[in-house]
C-alpha cells in the first residue's frame, strides 16, 4: 500500500486530511495494510454503531467483536500464543484510526483493553492461567481493562488507600478493590486490578496486582452517571472488586507493582510522600 496514496472512504475519497499529513512513514508495509482494513471497518461498522452507542448509552461490545475478527483484542500479543505481535506504535496507530474514523466510546474501551494485556504481558511467562487468557483474546471475544483509581485519591493509581488485602490460612488472598471509575465498568469480561500487598504496613510502594473475571462474579460496578458527551458507551463508573483469589490470580510477584506500565516512578514518589508526611 503507497503511504501516500489517495485516503478511500469505500469507493470515494475521503473528505477529510489525506495521508500526506499522517505519520504513515512510521508504519510497516504489513501496519498499513492493517490500518486500511480498520478504516473500512470504521466506515461500514463502528462509525454507525458508535452514533448508536452515544445515543442509546450501550457498550460497544458489537465493535469489540468486530476488531476480534480483525485480530485486534490480541494485537500486542506474541505470535506463539495466538496474538499479531505487533509493537507499541501500532497499538497508538489502531486506537488513532478507530478515535478518527470509527467510534471514540470503542476507541477508549480498546486503549484500555490493551492496557491490560500489556500489563498481562509483563509477567505472563510462569503463569498458565494467564497464557490461556492471552490465547483466547479474540477466539472467545475477551475484552479486558484496568482498575487502578481510587475514590480518596482519584487517578493517584500508586496511592490506593481504598484496598485491602490479606491471606487467608490456606494461602490464598482475601482482597478488596473499591475504584472511583473503570472504564467498561461491569462490561468487561477480566479486570487488572491494584491493591496493597497482603501484610501492607504502610509503604506504598508494596502494591500488587491481581487478575479477577467477570463471569465469577469477582466485580460489581455502576456506571449509570456516566454522561460523557461522544464517550457514553465506554460506561465509566464506579467499581469494587472483592474475593477470595487462588494464587495464580496474581499478576508477577507481590508487591511488584511497578509492572504497570508508569507505575514504578509514581511509586517512588508515593514512597517519599509518606516518609515526608511521618
Amino acid at each position: 500500500m503507497d503511504m501516500f496514496a489517495e485516503k478511500p472512504w469505500g469507493k470515494r475519497p475521503y473528505w477529510g486530511i489525506g495521508f500526506n499529513y499522517d505519520h504513515q512513514w512510521v508504519l510497516t508495509d504489513k501496519q498499513r495494510e492493517l490500518q486500511a482494513k480498520l478504516m473500512e471497518l470504521c466506515r461500514t461498522t463502528m462509525r454507525p454503531n458508535g452514533v448508536r452507542y452515544d445515543e442509546t448509552y450501550e457498550f460497544p461490545r458489537e465493535n469489540m467483536d468486530a476488531m476480534a475478527e480483525l485480530g485486534l483484542l490480541g494485537l500486542i500479543v506474541p505470535k506463539d500464543l495466538g496474538g499479531l505481535g505487533e509493537n507499541h506504535v501500532c497499538a497508538a496507530m489502531v486506537v488513532e484510526t478507530i478515535a478518527r474514523y470509527g467510534c471514540p466510546s470503542t476507541a477508549m474501551v480498546y486503549c484500555m483493553h490493551v492496557g491490560a494485556v500489556a500489563t498481562l504481558l509483563f509477567r505472563y511467562h510462569n503463569s498458565e492461567l494467564i497464557k490461556n487468557v492471552l490465547q483466547r483474546l479474540d477466539k472467545d471475544k475477551l475484552v479486558g481493562t484496568e482498575s487502578f483509581s481510587d475514590p480518596a485519591t482519584g487517578g493517584h493509581f500508586w496511592y490506593p488507600l481504598s484496598s485491602k488485602n490479606r491471606y487467608t490460612k490456606d494461602g490464598r488472598f482475601q482482597m478488596l478493590k473499591y475504584a472511583s471509575w473503570t472504564t467498561s465498568a461491569g462490561f468487561a469480561d477480566f479486570y487488572v486490578v491494584q491493591t496493597t500487598s497482603p501484610g501492607f504496613g504502610g509503604d506504598y510502594s508494596d502494591l500488587s496486582i491481581f487478575l479477577l473475571f467477570k463471569v465469577d462474579d469477582e466485580v460489581r460496578a455502576h456506571a449509570d452517571d456516566w454522561k460523557s458527551l461522544g464517550l457514553r458507551g465506554n460506561q465509566s463508573g464506579v467499581l469494587i472488586a472483592e474475593g477470595v483469589l487462588s494464587q495464580d490470580r496474581q499478576v508477577g510477584e507481590i508487591g511488584n507493582s511497578d509492572i504497570h506500565p508508569c507505575a514504578k516512578w509514581h511509586n517512588k514518589n508515593a514512597v517519599n510522600l509518606n516518609r515526608m508526611n511521618k
